[in-house]
Protein backbone atom coordinates (compact mmCIF):
# COMPACT_ATOMS: atom_id res chain seq x y z
CA UNK A 1 0.00 0.00 0.00
CA UNK A 2 1.74 3.27 -1.25
CA UNK A 3 1.75 5.55 2.06
CA UNK A 4 1.60 10.07 0.51
CA UNK A 5 3.60 11.53 3.19
CA UNK A 6 3.09 13.95 5.54
CA UNK A 7 1.45 17.83 4.09
CA UNK A 8 -0.50 20.01 2.54
CA UNK A 9 -2.57 19.21 -0.28
CA UNK A 10 -5.93 20.18 -2.03
CA UNK A 11 -8.90 18.26 -0.28
CA UNK A 12 -10.78 18.63 -3.34
CA UNK A 13 -12.82 21.86 -2.27
CA UNK A 14 -10.62 24.77 -2.49
CA UNK A 15 -8.79 24.73 0.26
CA UNK A 16 -5.08 23.15 1.48
CA UNK A 17 -5.62 20.48 4.38
CA UNK A 18 -2.89 18.85 6.03
CA UNK A 19 -2.69 15.36 5.36
CA UNK A 20 -0.88 13.75 8.57
CA UNK A 21 0.37 10.50 6.20
CA UNK A 22 -2.49 8.56 7.68
CA UNK A 23 -5.80 10.98 7.66
CA UNK A 24 -6.97 14.27 6.90
CA UNK A 25 -6.79 16.78 9.90
CA UNK A 26 -8.83 19.89 10.72
CA UNK A 27 -6.30 22.07 9.76
CA UNK A 28 -6.71 24.35 6.81
CA UNK A 29 -4.74 27.23 4.94
CA UNK A 30 -5.72 29.27 2.11
CA UNK A 31 -3.03 30.43 -0.22
CA UNK A 32 -1.93 33.71 0.61
CA UNK A 33 -2.83 36.65 -1.70
CA UNK A 34 -0.47 37.73 -4.20
CA UNK A 35 1.04 41.61 -3.04
CA UNK A 36 0.13 44.64 -5.18
CA UNK A 37 2.53 46.60 -6.99
CA UNK A 38 4.17 49.07 -5.90
CA UNK A 39 3.08 52.34 -7.26
CA UNK A 40 5.11 54.35 -9.67
CA UNK A 41 6.55 57.74 -9.26
CA UNK A 42 4.34 59.40 -12.02
CA UNK A 43 1.03 57.75 -10.00
CA UNK A 44 2.41 59.43 -6.63
CA UNK A 45 2.76 62.61 -8.45
CA UNK A 46 -0.42 62.67 -9.81
CA UNK A 47 -2.52 61.50 -6.36
CA UNK A 48 -0.74 64.55 -4.52
CA UNK A 49 -1.93 66.76 -7.43
CA UNK A 50 -5.12 64.77 -7.19
CA UNK A 51 -4.92 63.79 -10.28
CA UNK A 52 -5.77 60.04 -11.41
CA UNK A 53 -2.66 58.73 -13.56
CA UNK A 54 -2.74 57.05 -16.66
CA UNK A 55 -1.34 53.60 -16.90
CA UNK A 56 1.48 53.47 -19.26
CA UNK A 57 1.52 50.84 -21.87
CA UNK A 58 4.87 49.19 -22.08
CA UNK A 59 7.12 49.74 -25.21
CA UNK A 60 7.12 46.46 -27.44
CA UNK A 61 10.45 44.57 -26.72
CA UNK A 62 12.79 44.91 -30.14
CA UNK A 63 14.65 41.73 -30.76
CA UNK A 64 18.19 42.56 -30.80
CA UNK A 65 19.91 42.40 -34.19
CA UNK A 66 21.74 39.09 -34.67
CA UNK A 67 25.53 39.44 -35.11
CA UNK A 68 27.39 38.94 -38.78
CA UNK A 69 28.66 35.20 -38.65
CA UNK A 70 31.75 34.50 -41.23
CA UNK A 71 30.66 32.37 -43.61
CA UNK A 72 33.49 29.71 -42.97
CA UNK A 73 32.80 29.27 -39.37
CA UNK A 74 28.79 29.13 -40.24
CA UNK A 75 29.94 25.94 -42.58
CA UNK A 76 31.63 24.73 -39.54
CA UNK A 77 29.14 24.89 -36.98
CA UNK A 78 26.56 23.55 -39.65
CA UNK A 79 28.80 20.26 -39.53
CA UNK A 80 29.46 19.87 -35.99
CA UNK A 81 25.73 19.55 -34.73
CA UNK A 82 22.56 19.02 -36.05
CA UNK A 83 20.17 21.38 -37.31
CA UNK A 84 16.91 22.43 -35.48
CA UNK A 85 14.48 20.09 -37.52
CA UNK A 86 16.92 17.03 -36.25
CA UNK A 87 17.10 18.54 -32.65
CA UNK A 88 14.29 16.78 -30.49
CA UNK A 89 11.81 19.36 -29.44
CA UNK A 90 11.31 19.08 -25.30
CA UNK A 91 8.46 20.85 -24.26
CA UNK A 92 8.81 22.43 -21.15
CA UNK A 93 6.28 21.41 -17.76
CA UNK A 94 3.61 23.26 -17.31
CA UNK A 95 3.84 25.07 -13.83
CA UNK A 96 1.46 23.30 -11.63
CA UNK A 97 -1.28 26.40 -10.36
CA UNK A 98 -0.70 27.78 -6.65
CA UNK A 99 -1.84 24.78 -4.00
CA UNK A 100 -2.09 22.43 -7.02
CA UNK A 101 -1.67 18.68 -5.09
CA UNK A 102 1.52 16.43 -6.38
CA UNK A 103 0.58 13.86 -8.50
CA UNK A 104 0.76 11.70 -5.92
CA UNK A 105 -1.11 13.65 -3.59
CA UNK A 106 -4.21 11.59 -2.08
CA UNK A 107 -7.45 13.12 -2.75
CA UNK A 108 -9.77 14.92 -0.08
CA UNK A 109 -12.10 12.10 1.37
CA UNK A 110 -9.46 9.87 0.02
CA UNK A 111 -8.23 8.13 3.33
CA UNK A 112 -11.91 7.02 3.99
CA UNK A 113 -11.11 4.12 2.09
CA UNK A 114 -8.33 3.17 3.97
CA UNK A 115 -9.56 0.81 7.30
CA UNK A 116 -7.27 2.46 9.72
CA UNK A 117 -8.52 6.03 8.64
CA UNK A 118 -11.22 7.32 9.79
CA UNK A 119 -13.83 9.33 7.84
CA UNK A 120 -13.31 13.12 8.38
CA UNK A 121 -15.43 14.84 11.28
CA UNK A 122 -16.32 10.46 12.27
CA UNK A 123 -16.47 10.84 15.90
CA UNK A 124 -13.60 9.77 18.23
CA UNK A 125 -13.28 6.69 19.63
CA UNK A 126 -10.51 7.08 22.71
CA UNK A 127 -11.58 9.23 26.18
CA UNK A 128 -8.48 11.01 26.27
CA UNK A 129 -8.89 12.44 22.72
CA UNK A 130 -9.17 16.26 22.99
CA UNK A 131 -12.80 16.35 20.78
CA UNK A 132 -14.43 14.04 23.97
CA UNK A 133 -13.58 16.94 26.68
CA UNK A 134 -15.24 19.00 23.79
CA UNK A 135 -18.04 16.85 23.85
CA UNK A 136 -18.95 16.30 27.04
CA UNK A 137 -18.26 20.02 28.12
CA UNK A 138 -19.30 22.43 25.67
CA UNK A 139 -16.92 24.31 26.93
CA UNK A 140 -14.37 22.36 25.97
CA UNK A 141 -11.38 20.73 27.90
CA UNK A 142 -9.99 23.90 29.59
CA UNK A 143 -13.27 24.97 30.54
CA UNK A 144 -13.94 21.38 31.96
CA UNK A 145 -10.69 21.33 33.81
CA UNK A 146 -11.48 24.86 35.14
CA UNK A 147 -14.60 24.86 35.83
CA UNK A 148 -15.68 25.85 39.83
CA UNK A 149 -16.36 23.46 41.85
CA UNK A 150 -19.28 23.67 44.16
CA UNK A 151 -18.53 24.55 47.49
CA UNK A 152 -18.92 21.91 50.45
CA UNK A 153 -18.48 23.71 53.35
CA UNK A 154 -21.96 24.54 53.47
CA UNK A 155 -22.93 20.50 54.55
CA UNK A 156 -20.17 21.50 57.59
CA UNK A 157 -21.91 24.40 58.82
CA UNK A 158 -25.45 22.97 58.83
CA UNK A 159 -24.21 19.39 60.86
CA UNK A 160 -22.46 22.48 63.19
CA UNK A 161 -26.00 23.89 63.59
CA UNK A 162 -27.95 20.62 64.40
CA UNK A 163 -25.32 19.77 66.95
CA UNK A 164 -25.32 23.32 68.51
CA UNK A 165 -29.28 23.42 68.53
CA UNK A 166 -28.95 19.96 70.44
CA UNK A 167 -26.90 21.08 72.90
CA UNK A 168 -29.47 24.12 73.34
CA UNK A 169 -32.61 21.75 73.67
CA UNK A 170 -30.66 19.83 75.96
CA UNK A 171 -29.79 22.44 78.01
CA UNK A 172 -33.24 24.03 78.27
CA UNK A 173 -34.85 20.55 79.40
CA UNK A 174 -32.32 18.91 81.10
CA UNK A 175 -31.21 22.23 83.28
CA UNK A 176 -34.38 22.53 84.81
CA UNK A 177 -35.69 19.17 85.27
CA UNK A 178 -32.43 19.24 87.74
CA UNK A 179 -33.68 21.82 89.78
CA UNK A 180 -37.23 20.48 90.09
CA UNK A 181 -35.41 17.15 91.14
CA UNK A 182 -33.45 19.19 93.57
CA UNK A 183 -35.97 21.53 94.96
CA UNK A 184 -38.65 18.38 95.31
CA UNK A 185 -35.92 15.74 96.48
CA UNK A 186 -36.34 13.55 94.09
CA UNK A 187 -32.38 13.87 93.46
CA UNK A 188 -31.00 13.26 97.09
CA UNK A 189 -33.96 10.86 98.06
CA UNK A 190 -33.11 6.97 97.08
CA UNK A 191 -35.28 4.91 99.08
CA UNK A 192 -39.49 4.95 99.84
CA UNK A 193 -38.72 5.66 103.50
CA UNK A 194 -35.81 8.88 102.54
CA UNK A 195 -39.03 10.29 100.21
CA UNK A 196 -41.63 9.89 102.91
CA UNK A 197 -38.88 11.84 105.06
CA UNK A 198 -38.53 14.42 102.32
CA UNK A 199 -42.41 15.05 102.07
CA UNK A 200 -42.63 15.38 105.51
CA UNK A 201 -40.33 18.21 105.65
CA UNK A 202 -41.82 19.45 102.87
CA UNK A 203 -45.29 19.56 104.51
CA UNK A 204 -43.64 20.94 107.60
CA UNK A 205 -42.62 23.96 105.41
CA UNK A 206 -46.07 24.34 103.85
CA UNK A 207 -47.96 24.26 107.37
CA UNK A 208 -45.71 27.52 108.18
CA UNK A 209 -46.70 29.42 105.27
CA UNK A 210 -50.43 28.62 105.27
CA UNK A 211 -51.00 28.49 109.22
CA UNK A 212 -52.24 24.96 108.69
CA UNK A 213 -51.97 23.41 112.27
CA UNK A 214 -53.30 20.17 111.61
CA UNK A 215 -50.28 19.60 109.26
CA UNK A 216 -47.99 20.69 112.08
CA UNK A 217 -48.84 17.91 113.65
CA UNK A 218 -48.92 15.20 111.76
CA UNK A 219 -45.30 15.60 110.43
CA UNK A 220 -43.64 16.40 114.35
CA UNK A 221 -43.45 14.56 117.13
CA UNK A 222 -44.77 15.82 120.76
CA UNK A 223 -40.74 15.88 121.73
CA UNK A 224 -40.14 18.61 119.47
CA UNK A 225 -43.37 20.58 119.33
CA UNK A 226 -42.89 21.10 123.48
CA UNK A 227 -39.40 21.98 122.53
CA UNK A 228 -40.75 24.93 119.94
CA UNK A 229 -43.26 25.81 122.31
CA UNK A 230 -46.09 24.75 120.91
CA UNK A 231 -48.35 23.25 123.08
CA UNK A 232 -51.55 24.56 121.31
CA UNK A 233 -52.70 24.81 117.78
CA UNK A 234 -53.38 29.15 118.81
CA UNK A 235 -50.10 29.74 119.34
CA UNK A 236 -48.57 28.21 116.31
CA UNK A 237 -50.82 30.15 114.30
CA UNK A 238 -50.06 33.12 115.58
CA UNK A 239 -46.42 32.73 114.94
CA UNK A 240 -47.42 31.25 111.42
CA UNK A 241 -49.18 34.45 111.16
CA UNK A 242 -45.71 37.00 112.24
CA UNK A 243 -43.54 34.24 110.23
CA UNK A 244 -46.13 35.80 106.52
CA UNK A 245 -45.84 39.09 107.37
CA UNK A 246 -41.60 39.17 107.67
CA UNK A 247 -40.62 36.64 104.74
CA UNK A 248 -41.72 36.68 101.21
CA UNK A 249 -41.01 34.50 98.20
CA UNK A 250 -39.94 31.36 100.88
CA UNK A 251 -38.90 28.75 98.90
CA UNK A 252 -37.53 25.20 99.96
CA UNK A 253 -35.02 23.16 98.53
CA UNK A 254 -33.93 19.88 99.50
CA UNK A 255 -29.96 19.22 99.34
CA UNK A 256 -29.20 15.88 100.67
CA UNK A 257 -30.58 13.05 102.04
CA UNK A 258 -28.36 10.71 105.12
CA UNK A 259 -30.12 7.40 106.45
CA UNK A 260 -29.16 6.26 109.94
CA UNK A 261 -29.67 2.97 111.99
CA UNK A 262 -33.26 4.25 113.19
CA UNK A 263 -33.12 8.03 111.87
CA UNK A 264 -32.89 10.16 108.60
CA UNK A 265 -31.46 13.44 108.13
CA UNK A 266 -32.73 15.81 105.57
CA UNK A 267 -30.71 19.18 104.60
CA UNK A 268 -32.59 21.95 102.77
CA UNK A 269 -31.51 25.10 101.86
CA UNK A 270 -34.31 27.74 102.53
CA UNK A 271 -34.09 30.97 100.44
CA UNK A 272 -36.54 34.44 100.64
CA UNK A 273 -36.79 37.89 100.77
CA UNK A 274 -36.88 39.57 104.50
CA UNK A 275 -39.31 42.36 105.11
CA UNK A 276 -38.50 43.29 108.88
CA UNK A 277 -34.73 44.78 110.34
CA UNK A 278 -33.57 43.19 113.32
CA UNK A 279 -35.92 44.81 115.49
CA UNK A 280 -39.04 42.98 113.65
CA UNK A 281 -39.91 47.13 112.36
CA UNK A 282 -40.46 47.32 108.11
CA UNK A 283 -37.62 48.02 106.32
CA UNK A 284 -36.65 47.30 102.68
CA UNK A 285 -36.94 44.07 101.13
CA UNK A 286 -33.36 41.86 101.50
CA UNK A 287 -32.69 38.60 99.91
CA UNK A 288 -31.17 35.91 102.34
CA UNK A 289 -31.06 32.22 102.57
CA UNK A 290 -30.26 29.61 105.17
CA UNK A 291 -29.74 25.79 105.08
CA UNK A 292 -31.17 24.24 107.76
CA UNK A 293 -30.98 20.35 108.91
CA UNK A 294 -34.44 18.23 109.96
CA UNK A 295 -33.95 15.08 111.92
CA UNK A 296 -36.73 12.12 111.10
CA UNK A 297 -38.09 9.40 113.39
CA UNK A 298 -40.51 6.82 112.07
CA UNK A 299 -43.83 6.92 113.51
CA UNK A 300 -45.95 3.88 112.35
CA UNK A 301 -45.07 3.98 108.73
CA UNK A 302 -44.61 7.68 108.41
CA UNK A 303 -41.42 9.75 109.41
CA UNK A 304 -42.08 12.93 111.56
CA UNK A 305 -39.82 15.81 112.24
CA UNK A 306 -37.86 14.94 115.98
CA UNK A 307 -35.07 17.91 115.69
CA UNK A 308 -34.37 20.66 113.73
CA UNK A 309 -31.41 22.95 113.86
CA UNK A 310 -29.87 25.71 111.17
CA UNK A 311 -26.35 27.07 110.28
CA UNK A 312 -25.24 30.16 111.70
Amino acid sequence: MTTTPPGWYDDGHGALRWWDGVQWTEHVAQPDPEPSAAPTEAEIVAAQLGFEAQPVAPAEPVAPAAPAIDPGVAAYLAQQSPTAAQQPVVEPAAAAPYGAPRPDAPQYGAAAQYSAAPQYGAAPQYSNDPAYAQASYPGGAFTAATEPRTSKLWIIWVVLGVVLLGIVIAVAVVVPLLILNVSSGGSAAQTDDEKAAVAAVQTYDHAWQTGDCDELLAVTTEEFRAASQYVDCETFQSDAANFDDTFDDYTLAVTAVESAEDEIDVTTNETYTLLVDENGDPADPASGATVYHYTLVPDGAAWVIDDLYYDE
